[in-house]
């Protein structure tokens, strides 16, 4: 109780103005796990609708839903995770449409609800010993668009303990790379992939008389994952890091020199 009481006075609280664009996870939550319930109604009352296990807290639905049987507009979410901190000082920073609630080992942080602070991003800085501790997020979304992103950094070191090594970068593309340089029956694609135009200006006929000609290639949505393939064959890729957004289907184009959506 003495331990909890002590992080509660020394947390710090800043307000910051929302980003124009915000940045990927941190890697400071890399590992983790999170458990997420939702409710369909803004109090977290009865049972959850929904539940899922996430690795980080990076959504926006925008004017969607997280799920089935889950609204878009009056619905609320928990989100509970058990991480490790190295003693010191992290800086929790989190933004929501509408409101949210930070609290750490039960203790409350941070607590827009009521307070008019929707699409703010608010930041704390909360004193840890090294160990594990719980962290929950409460979440209420009313109307129009809904987004929260939560994420901590290592920011100063505290007494006794480890110091945790530095963070990997972040991932900054979770889909398939496209191929530099692409070569078929029907030409030599890579200018096209280099200057990132249409594959009908590297598109050469092979004569054969059920080939495909220069129409039909110009009629086809720009490839956007470059590599040898097999025209007019499907393939399902990864398009989002947000585990929760479904795999999207590819056609492979007559040119065979990569996919693009169909």
């Amino acid at each position: 109780m003495k331990r909890t009481l002590i992080i509660a006075l020394l947390a710090i609280v800043v307000l910051l103005p929302l980003a124009a664009q915000a940045p990927a996870p941190a890697a400071a939550q890399s590992g983790n796990t999170w458990t997420a319930w939702y409710w369909n109604n803004p109090d977290w009352a009865g049972n959850p609708v929904l539940s899922q296990q996430v690795p980080f807290i990076w959504f926006n639905w925008g004017f969607g839903s997280p799920g089935a049987n889950v609204p878009v507009d009056n619905f609320s979410a928990r989100f509970d995770t058990n991480a490790f901190f190295y003693a010191g000082t992290y800086r929790f920073t989190i933004t929501a449409d509408d409101e949210f609630a930070l609290l750490v080992n039960n203790v409350t942080f941070l607590d827009t609800r009521g307070a008019g602070r929707s699409g703010k991003t608010m930041v704390v800085d909360i004193p840890f010993v090294q160990g594990n501790a719980n962290v929950t997020i409460l979440y209420r979304e009313f109307t129009q668009t809904a987004f929260i992103t939560a994420d901590w950094q290592y920011i100063k070191p505290g007494g006794g303990g480890s110091v945790p090594p530095p963070p990997p970068p972040p991932p900054t593309q979770c889909y398939p790379p496209s191929a530099t340089s692409v070569q078929t029956r029907f030409g030599d694609f890579t200018p096209c992939i280099q200057q990132g135009i249409h594959q009908v200006n590297c598109f050469q006929s092979d004569g054969a008389w059920n080939s495909p000609n220069q129409g039909s290639i110009q009629m086809e949505p720009q490839i956007t994952i470059w590599g040898n393939c097999t025209a007019d064959t499907t393939a399902n890729f990864q398009v989002s890091c947000d585990p929760n957004v479904p795999m999207a289907s590819f056609n492979c184009s007559k040119t065979d020199a990569g996919w693009f959506p169909r």
